[in-house]
């Protein structure tokens, strides 16, 4: 059977879905990878077919746009931002065009919420289909939605609302560009104004989440079909070796402090990051592993013997051998260090990074959050020096050993086995 996943985002938003796509892969089915062009190689690597969307998300974090978009420091005026990007944009925008050309011969199609035409165009060609998220999605009375979660907390009326406002305004970000779509082919009554996430849950098809319920705990008033899988944990690819200048530098003293910004880059930035880093390890007294992403820190300075840099290096490898991890708090990013069992310092630039930030310090496997424009090297090494007590590291620890004995893949498998056959 054919699957066609259609992913949004940056590398730590897609490698979930490549480490679903694997599992499925390795049950029998024949997958279809669909991201930003620039990740052609990173699935490939895994066996897995791609097919890339003429988007590039490398070229688009550099835009003036993007960069608004994170200096923005509120998720919600973040949002509303990318909702006027999307807007000014040509109205037939070319990534509906290449998701909907990517399902043609797909059997069934497995979405992230971002991509939620992938729902219409499931029911257009009356196949079956998924929602597949690594954040949670769906009104609950228990706690706030990841927009709100880091307010205050006003109780179950207002948190089930802060739900329903959220899936609205990820819905109307870019429910323009899908009734645009729809109506080049005459059907634009196909796509109302409300969100689809919605009519999936009404009509009880299972909508996967890969995070722990040890992480975020199952809400008792979800319907059934929303399913906690457990994360979706892609390990490094096979033939992948670590640089041996880095190997050298792990071996040649304590484990090291991990600080990097993941796809989170901004040119102008990059020299101010990596200051306030080589600052707060100097203030901390910690080794560190800088690693630069897309441009979160200025390849080109000058290190101490204390502190290495390299491009990029799965975490899966990396993060087990650190002390602790500095990094901005995207899903993928903060589930490795989760998985780890060792202790983070999230820096949240926006969108669900506050959520995910705020969520580690209330678990105890981190020390508070640092938002990104209150960052400096004093609050930094204050929060690497938190980070690094000895009960911090104990929790993480618990909380890693916890995570790592789940299957969050094979769970999922077994949900989309089941819904399908």
């Amino acid at each position: 059977m054919r699957i066609t996943i259609l992913t949004a985002g940056t590398r730590g938003d897609i490698q979930p879905y490549v480490a679903l796509g694997t599992g499925l892969k390795r049950a029998g089915y024949q997958v279809r990878l669909v991201g930003s062009q620039d990740f052609a190689a990173f699935v490939t690597a895994y066996g897995l077919d791609f097919f890339p969307m003429q988007l590039s998300m490398a070229a688009a974090m550099n835009t003036e746009g993007a960069q608004a978009i994170l200096e923005a420091g509120n998720p919600i005026k973040g949002l509303l931002l990318q909702r006027k990007l999307s807007q000014s944009a040509s109205p037939l925008d070319q990534t509906q065009l290449d998701i909907w050309e990517a399902c043609q011969n797909a059997e069934a199609i497995i979405y992230h919420p971002g991509l939620a035409n992938g729902y219409y165009i499931a029911r257009h060609l009356g196949i079956p289909c998924l929602m597949a998220s690594a954040i949670p999605m769906g009104p609950t009375r228990e706690y706030p939605s990841i927009l709100f979660y880091h307010g205050p907390h006003l109780g179950p009326v207002y948190n089930r609302l802060t739900h329903t406002l959220f899936e609205q305004v990820f819905w109307q970000m870019g429910r323009a560009t899908v009734k645009a779509f729809w109506q080049e082919r005459g059907t634009a009554n196909t796509v109302p104004l409300m969100p689809p996430y919605r009519r999936q849950r009404d009509e009880g098809v299972p909508m996967l989440y890969g995070y722990s319920e040890k992480v975020l705990p199952r809400p008792v008033d979800w319907p059934a079909n929303l399913q906690i899988t457990g994360y979706w944990f892609l390990d490094a690819a096979a033939d992948w070796q670590p640089p041996a200048a880095l190997v050298d530098f792990l071996q040649a003293g304590p484990p090291p402090v991990y600080l990097g910004f993941g796809s989170m880059g901004n040119q102008r930035r990059a020299q101010e990051n990596t200051e306030i880093a080589l600052q707060a390890l100097a203030l901390s007294g910690q080794r560190g592993l800088l690693v630069s992403g897309w441009n979160t820190l200025n390849e080109a300075v000058s290190l101490p013997d204390t502190v290495f840099m390299v491009k990029d290096v799965p975490h899966a490898w990396l993060f087990p051998q650190m002390a602790a991890v500095v990094h901005h708090g995207g899903a993928g990013t903060t589930a490795a260090g989760l998985r780890a069992g060792i202790p983070s310092v999230i820096v949240p630039h926006g969108v669900d990074q506050p959520f995910w930030g705020r969520r580690v310090a209330e678990l105890g496997a981190g020390s508070p959050p640092i938002p990104r424009k209150q960052l400096t090297a004093e609050n930094l090494a204050a929060a690497i020096t938190t980070a690094l007590h000895k009960d911090v590291r104990t929790q993480a620890e618990h909380l890693g050993r916890q995570i790592r004995a789940e299957d969050g893949i094979a769970k999922a498998v077994e949900l989309v086995n089941h819904y399908l056959h």
